[in-house]
């Protein structure tokens, strides 16, 4: 029995293993029954502040929403597990879930009419404040996702027909409060729901495997080593898990998806000419994400432990980089095209970002794989512009350094599911010019 489901009557505690789940052959995560990924804070606090950039004030709804529902969709079953639970047990139950992934920690002080949190070493501000705090001014809150979820846990704790219970954050460490806390009161209005991506309906999903074939044998060894290796990993006393040189975090794939696609929507109808710097943006996100994470566990003991030394060629350590995306829940990634220097072809039957894309908007002519667009381009400049052979070759520093003339490779979409082909594939192809 997991620790998931002895926390439905008792603590949720332990290592991740013990709160993740597999989803096998896609390589792709759950907690419960709810699809996750595993990612830093770089990744997270660029795509937040990509979002603001993008609507402003107005984004700060987008993102509270896509973490209600992402949260609701998560603590709703566990909550419904607990029929006798009280409210209090509920809160607690999610107080425990929440630090468990990575995000903190929550003291609940609620009643049915409302009341208050109090937040500790949140996943969104407490990076925020480590990555920038003192050299860049801040007036916004910046923990949007912790609080959706406690409007999400309040709401199932204390359900009411009258409408559900919302949380404005008042304080926050990313603006320089000494504290987070989160006022929640009792809202008129009806909640909104979309569907959830769950595990039933990625394993019930029709893809097609003929691509992979003998190309991902390597990177499916280190993908399930790796995965026991972060299956070790476990939350402090903070809520917080800090691995490989950053703060890691599991996030619903509804609550980065949604915020992501609902802008991407919103800025296609009223500003189009803007698209294209957005979707930049966002694969950026990825990219500097994707270069810290997957670099930061290359270079780590615990991966020479698992897997041994990083590959002493492009070809073997390309297979060591792609084995551990697939343990972090991006994806079955593999790499049937592969030319040192110049070419990288990326590519998976599915992903949770076609996955919720699919489900949630259905087929389109556009291209929607921006995620796997910046985790390509984070794993070409791994291979080529990093030295895996010195003491420290991902530091404060040295994604920054890379990009002083701009960068060496351009990204294209070549194949979607969500435009009717039968894989998700990605193409990376060298600027001639910046060699």
């Amino acid at each position: 029995m997991t620790a998931l489901r002895q926390g439905l009557r008792g603590r949720i505690e332990g290592p991740l293993g013990d709160l993740l789940g597999p989803i096998v052959p896609h390589s792709l995560l759950h907690v419960a029954d709810q699809v996750v990924i595993a990612h830093s804070h770089h990744f997270a606090l660029f795509l937040e502040q990509t979002i603001f950039d993008a609507l402003g004030g107005e984004s700060r709804g987008v993102r509270r929403q896509a973490a209600f529902e992402a949260a609701h969709a998560l603590l709703g079953p566990l909550y419904a597990e607990r029929h006798g639970a009280s409210p209090r047990e509920k809160l607690e139950l999610a107080g425990e879930l929440f630090a468990a992934m990575g995000q903190g920690r929550l003291r609940f002080e609620l009643s049915a009419e409302g009341g208050a949190v109090q937040a500790e070493s949140l996943f969104h501000g407490t990076s925020f404040l480590a990555k920038y705090g003192g050299r860049v001014q801040n007036r916004m809150v910046v923990d949007a996702f912790a609080s959706g979820y406690c409007a999400a846990a309040a709401s199932l704790a204390f359900p009411s027909d009258w409408g559900r219970l919302e949380a404005d954050e008042v304080t926050c460490v990313g603006r320089g409060d000494a504290v987070c806390t989160f006022l929640l009161t009792r809202r008129s209005e009806r909640p909104r729901f979309g569907e959830a991506l769950t595990r039933k309906l990625v394993e019930s999903a029709r893809v097609s495997w003929a691509h992979e074939g003998g190309l991902a044998a390597r990177p499916r060894r280190v993908g399930f080593a790796m995965l026991e290796e972060l299956g070790a990993l476990r939350a402090d006393e903070r809520g917080l898990i800090s691995a490989y040189g950053v703060n890691l975090a599991l996030l619903p794939v509804g609550y980065v998806h949604q915020k992501t696609f609902d802008t991407v929507h919103l800025v296609e109808r009223r500003s189009p000419e803007l698209v294209p710097v957005f979707e930049a943006l966002v694969r950026e996100a990825a990219q500097t994400g994707a270069f810290h994470l997957l670099g930061g566990m290359l270079a780590s003991a615990s991966f020479e432990a698992a897997c041994g030394p990083v590959g002493r060629d492009q070809h073997e350590r390309l297979e060591q980089l792609l084995g551990l995306a697939r343990a972090l829940g991006w994806g079955a990634l593999s790499a049937p095209e592969f030319q040192p220097g110049r070419l990288l072809v990326l590519r998976a039957p599915m992903t949770h970002e076609s996955a919720y894309y699919a489900m949630k908007h259905g087929p389109t002519a556009r291209a929607r794989l921006l995620f796997q667009q910046g985790t390509a381009l984070a794993i070409m400049q791994l291979l080529h512009r990093v030295d895996f052979g010195t003491e420290r070759p991902i530091d404060a520093e040295t994604y920054g350094g890379l990009f002083k003339i701009g960068t060496r490779f351009r990204v294209q979409e070549t194949k979607s599911p969500l435009r009717g082909d039968d894989t998700c594939e990605v193409r990376v192809e060298a600027v001639e010019d910046r060699w």
